[in-house]
């Protein structure tokens, strides 16, 4: 079956409530009961590129104490337009899952995505931080960013799909290093790895 992804008609209505371009730091209560209200599940094929619907990203960043975990698309991803490029947010699309609540919606597609993309030993907690809107490149006007801040109290963390990524920890300090070859929404964030590392969920 064609993959289903949570989308959000963009209507006037909604372009007012995203009237933004980076990342707006908050709980997001009004947008997330639009969200609940007004998103529907569509066909990815049919709206990757269609400007009538924003695609609702969960867009995690790793952390390990005050170490990020950052990657690298390498030759055979999937998404084209990011190869080479640098991140240090795991992101995926937001798929049915049983339950009709909302927030277990969005937890349960977190906790998937998040095992796909990475392994590591031991708990982890997470927390909402904020949203990332990028209405300047072709990848990110088709998409809006619900950014978590996921915390794992083990430093072992390895890429699963090593023959599309490759990552690894670094001190948060040395994220301005990357600075030149971050995709967008990494580039956009970085500016407020603060806030991320001034709450804690551990």
């Amino acid at each position: 079956m064609p993959e289903q992804i949570l989308v959000v008609p963009n209507t006037a209505a909604w372009q007012k409530n995203v009237d933004f371009q980076g990342f707006r730091p908050g709980n997001g209560t009004e947008l997330w009961s639009h969200f609940a209200a007004e998103g529907v599940f569509r066909e990815r094929d049919k709206v990757e590129e269609d400007l009538g619907y924003k695609q609702l990203i969960v867009y995690m960043v790793l952390r390990h104490r005050d170490q990020v975990f950052i990657y690298q698309r390498i030759q055979e991803t999937g998404e084209k337009r990011l190869l080479d490029m640098y991140s240090f947010g795991l992101g995926g699309h937001i798929n049915p899952v049983r339950s009709s609540e909302f927030r277990r919606l969005i937890a349960s597609n977190l906790i998937r995505e998040l095992k796909e993309e990475v392994s590591f030993p031991g708990p982890f907690s997470y927390g909402f931080l904020g949203l990332l809107n990028d209405e300047q490149t072709e990848v990110g006007r088709y998409h809006l960013g619900l950014v978590f801040s996921v915390s794992c109290l083990s430093s072992q963390i390895t890429v699963r799909e090593k023959n599309k990524i490759r990552g690894k920890l670094i001190p948060a300090s040395e994220l301005n290093a990357y600075r030149d070859n971050l995709e967008s929404w990494s580039s956009l964030l970085l500016p407020h790895l603060h806030t991320i590392f001034n709450r804690n969920y551990a």
